[in-house]
């Protein structure tokens, strides 16, 4: 009993000297990846972030934030030689001859220029805009920024839109005349096909070649389209990208793209940003739910994941992963027996979890504690060891109990039950009596009790008719008189007396 109380001294001392010793074991936690946004949107749209979608990012901003979202260094070769490339698509649509054209003639203008200059070829995974400039390979993406950030340069009204798999831009443009006066006309641009301005319609395209033709794109391909803001469009680049680094397990690169993009939209309403949330709490959910090889090292992804939760606030979502997670660590941790990292978790996250996960969480607490303290020992040893636990403080709550009591049951039935096989009744009994006082609502335990005390009845009674029916009268006496005075009410040894009083 001694042993097992310093044991729990110890566990208790390395849990007060962990958490006194935070720094240091921080230091010693694994690489986990960063929470931290990519960049700083704030620093880029200054006063405009968080104000009236649509409308609210400069040409400059798109295409920056857009080059941030596609991880373009800044200061970089390639930094620099896009931005030289947009000064170019500035000046080319800024001019007398451009600025002319009516509104809508602009923005036909201005697919076919990109097209012209610099979007060669369709790649359904390029989202890139630095990329895209660089290598004339696009999608819809991709192509869609960089139309907006030139519609824009152009002083059109341009605005994303997104489908379930698809980004396209619309521009709005004022009728100037008419029962329509003053309102705005919404003409839609397919930006991944050069002949995509106002998709649905007939246009009259000229090719290089002189040679005209029609072009027609089924309006089909628009359905379930929303209108979103200028964040949530730039931010479709870092929706693509962390969806591909999900597949490679990258999430050192993912998360801060997830983060930069919620940064980014994170003020406008939410009806309009759920998504984007949700997408950012289940990149973080799946990287914890990666279970490692040790609880140690998923202790560590577990903290992170509490970090993530305080850094970021919490939503159901999340708390049901902090929840799972939390007992997943208990499970990985009985299986090592791991009862340090056990307890430090539980200490750490009684308070966090969700009070309808606190009984498992107990139960598996419970379960690391008596399996570590009795790993090897011999059964009764083990009882011994599990009445001495259940008076310590570690075990003292109701949950704790009832736990224990199922595993000094099951101990139990480990030393009874070879005494039942090997019809040793007479001492299975006085152990049965034993157990029943230690467990006095036990139904195993009572059932236990009265069967070796049945077989050990039929023993006696089997044994007295033996000698009885060899004429040994006084041999049969001296049994059951040794039967009752061990069990002087028990009704078949006194009905066996009677029947042998009466010859």
């Amino acid at each position: 009993m001694k042993n097992i109380t310093k044991c729990l001294l110890l566990i208790f001392f390395l849990i007060f000297f962990a958490f006194k010793s935070s720094s240091v074991y921080l230091f010693a936690q694994s690489q986990q990846p960063s929470f931290e946004p990519l960049f700083s949107p704030s620093q880029i749209l200054n006063q405009n972030i968080g104000q009236t979608p649509y409308t609210s990012y400069t040409a400059n901003q798109v295409f920056e934030i857009a080059l941030l979202f596609s991880e373009c260094q800044k200061e970089s070769q390639i930094w620099d030689d896009c931005w030289k490339k947009f000064a170019d698509i500035k000046e080319a649509l800024s001019t007398e001859e451009i600025m002319s054209l009516s509104e809508e003639e602009r923005g036909r203008e201005i697919l076919k220029y990109l097209y012209q200059n610099y979007l060669k070829k369709y790649s359904m995974n390029q989202t890139k805009l630095d990329i895209a400039l660089e290598t004339g390979f696009y999608n819809c993406v991709s192509s869609a920024l960089l139309y907006m950030a030139a519609a824009k340069a152009a002083g059109l009204d341009v605005r994303g839109q997104r489908t379930s798999h698809h980004a396209f831009c619309s521009i709005y443009i004022p009728y100037e005349t008419g029962d329509k006066s003053g309102q705005l006309k919404k003409i839609d641009v397919e930006t991944t096909n050069p002949y995509g301005f106002n998709p649905g319609s007939k246009e009259e395209i000229e090719h290089s070649n002189q040679i005209k033709e029609y072009y027609i794109v089924p309006k089909r391909f628009y359905s379930n389209r929303t209108e979103v803001s200028d964040g949530i469009f730039t931010g479709l680049i870092a929706g693509n990208l962390t969806s591909e680094y999900i597949k490679t397990g990258n999430y050192t690169k993912a998360l801060p793209l997830g983060a930069a993009r919620w940064e980014t939209i994170k003020s406008e309403p939410a009806d309009s940003t759920s998504y984007v949330r949700n997408e950012f709490d289940i990149l973080a959910a799946n990287y914890v739910n990666l279970i490692p090889d040790s609880a140690q090292a998923y202790s560590e992804k577990l903290d992170w994941f509490s970090d993530f939760i305080d850094r970021w606030g919490t939503t159901n979502f999340l708390q049901k992963n902090l929840d799972s997670s939390f007992l997943n660590l208990l499970v990985l941790c009985n299986k090592e027996n791991n009862t340090l990292t056990a307890s430090l978790a539980w200490e750490k996250y009684r308070n966090k979890i969700s009070t309808s996960q606190t009984t498992k969480a107990e139960e598996i607490l419970t379960d690391i504690i008596i399996l570590s303290a009795t790993d090897n020992l011999p059964p009764e040893e083990k009882i011994s060891v599990v009445n001495q636990l259940l008076k310590e403080e570690v075990l003292s709550s109701p949950v704790c109990q009832k736990r224990s009591r199922i595993h000094l049951e099951n101990f139990w039935l480990f030393v009874l039950n070879p005494l039942m096989n090997s019809h040793d009744f007479e001492k299975g009994y006085e152990k049965a009596a034993i157990a029943l006082t230690q467990l006095p609502d036990s139904p195993k335990m009572k059932t236990m009790h009265k069967n070796f005390y049945n077989n050990m009845i039929a023993s006696i009674h089997n044994a007295f008719a033996k000698q009885l029916n060899a004429g040994n009268y006084e041999q049969a006496l001296s049994i059951l008189q040794s039967g009752l005075e061990k069990f002087p009410d028990d009704k078949i040894l006194k009905k066996d007396l009677i029947n042998l009083l009466q010859l």
